[in-house]
This record gives C-alpha cells, structure tokens and sequence, in this order.
C-alpha cells in the first residue's frame, strides 16, 4: 500500500471527508487530493500533524509498520457481537436540542394563534422553529447558525412591528429627544449585533482555504457582481417607489421587497468575505511553502 492510499484509508476509516483533513492541516482540498493519488508528497510537518489526527506514529504513517490503534479492537466488537445486546440509538446534544425547540416553538405558535395572534404567533415562535431544524439536520457549527437565525427573525419583527432598521444609524448626527432616542439605540443594537455575527461566522471559518484557480476567483467575482447588481437594483427600485403618489405604494410590496433585499445582500456580503479570506489565506501558505 502507497503512502497516498494510507491516508486515504486511514481518512475514510474515520469518517474524514478531504475538506475535513484539509482544514485541519490548513491546506487546499486540491492539496489532499494529490496526496491520496500519490501525485504529490506531503512535507514533513504534514506528515506528523496528519499522524497525530489519526492517532498513530509517523512511522506507522508512512511505513505502515503496525496495524492502526484501536481499529483491530473495535473491528473484533463488531464482529463479535454480544448475542443478547440491543442497540440503543444515541441521539447528539444538538439533535435533542433540536427536538425540544421544535415542539416548543410548535406549542407557542398554536398558543397565540388559538389566543387570537395570527400572524404575531408564527413571528413569534419563528426562531425557535428555526432553530431546532438547524440544530436537527447541521452537524457543524449549529450555534452560529441559530444565532444567525434569531438575529434575522428579530430584524424583520422590528422592521415590521415598529419600522426599525440598522439604516437609522445614518441619522444619529441629526437625531432630537423628540425623535425617540429608544429607537436609535435599538437601530445601533441591530447594527452591532449584525458585526458580531459576521465576524464570528469569519473568526468560524478562520482555518478554510480555498486554492487559487479559476473556479474559486470566478465565485467570488460572481459574488461580488452580484452583490453589486443587486443593491443598485434595489436602490433603483425603491427609488421608483419614492417617486409614486403614497396611495399608489403598497405598503406590504415596499416592505418584503426592501427586507428581502437587505438579507439577500447580507448572506452575499458574509459569503464573499469568507470566500475573499480563503483566497488570502491559501495564498499566505503557498508562498511559505
């Protein structure tokens, strides 16, 4: 067996995906591709740093002079099973988790429709919904997510309830005691919390590297076009709503059109940064190497 088809084996045998080995030791998926075909050889580091994931020695890595640890053992458990043993499903935190918000959130949303909420019962019991599917179906950093999904639910009640945005921020220079400073500090509190979220999700992808070819560069360039195209579209548009007789605008039109732009944009602006850090990352490392 070549040292390519060890780190294949050793990879798949626990559950490793490339990505996964290639975030762990910082390198480009290309780069673990040429590994495991024997197109390329790793450097030494590497090697150890791959030896110590996979739990065996370097000589073991790169000899194959012992069997994997632990493997032989629970290779005889499997196929010596004990005859009267049930297997009990083991269910992840995240995925118990997932279910008690899913029942929660179902529980408040008939509550308040039943009390007469309408539509205030799905906004209101939305994150936790929200949140158990994340927590049901994401393996990988579900608690981003779910703060991601709170934070969007809150956006649009503000935005909906009371006509709050993080744009009110652009006013504070000009804002009076009789503007409601109550409103400006909530506008302030979207805006900050938005930042926290968007340099956690980088600071969450701080070991992603994305090689830089072709494909890469033509996603994050098609990003950045369509961010760009986007929120002068949406500009334009809302421009066009300005210009209209008030009791020509749909208010419901005007309000899902600006919304749905806005976390459009958003999700555009968090993918192009993380993808533009990759590229930045990958590169620092090629030109150390």
């Amino acid at each position: 067996m070549s040292l390519g088809e060890r780190i294949r084996s050793l990879r798949t045998e626990r559950n490793m995906s490339q990505n996964d080995l290639a975030e762990s030791l910082k390198v480009s998926r290309q780069s673990i591709s040429k590994w495991e075909t024997d197109g390329a050889t790793p450097d030494l580091d590497k090697l150890v740093s791959m030896s110590e994931i996979f739990g065996i020695t370097l000589d073991e890595l790169i000899k194959g002079a012992a069997p994997i640890p632990d493997m032989q053992a629970s290779g005889a458990e499997t196929s010596n099973p004990a005859p009267n043993a049930k297997e009990v499903p083991i269910r992840a935190p995240h995925r118990i988790a997932g279910i008690i918000l899913l029942c929660f959130g179902a529980l408040m949303a008939i509550l308040f429709f039943l009390l007469g909420g309408g539509l205030a019962s799905l906004m209101f019991a939305s994150p936790f919904l929200l949140c158990g599917i994340i927590c049901l179906y994401t393996h990988k950093r579900a608690g981003l997510w779910c703060g991601w999904a709170v934070y969007l639910c809150v956006d649009l009640y503000l935005r909906y309830a009371i006509g709050i945005t993080w744009r009110i921020i652009w006013m504070t220079a000009q804002f009076t005691p009789e503007m409601n400073y109550t409103r400006l500090a909530t506008g302030w509190g979207q805006f900050l919390v938005g930042v926290l979220l968007i340099v956690l999700t980088l600071w969450s992808y701080r070991k992603k590297t994305a090689a830089c070819d072709k494909k890469h560069i033509i996603v994050a360039g098609t990003d950045l076009l369509l961010l760009v195209g986007l929120t002068f579209a949406q500009n334009e548009i809302i421009r066009y709503f300005h210009s209209l007789p008030y009791e020509r605008v749909n208010d419901i039109w005007y309000f899902w059109l600006r919304s749905c732009g806005d976390y459009i944009r958003l999700c555009l602006l968090v993918a192009l940064l993380v993808q533009g850090c990759a590229l930045i990352r990958q590169r620092r490392v090629d030109k150390r190497a």
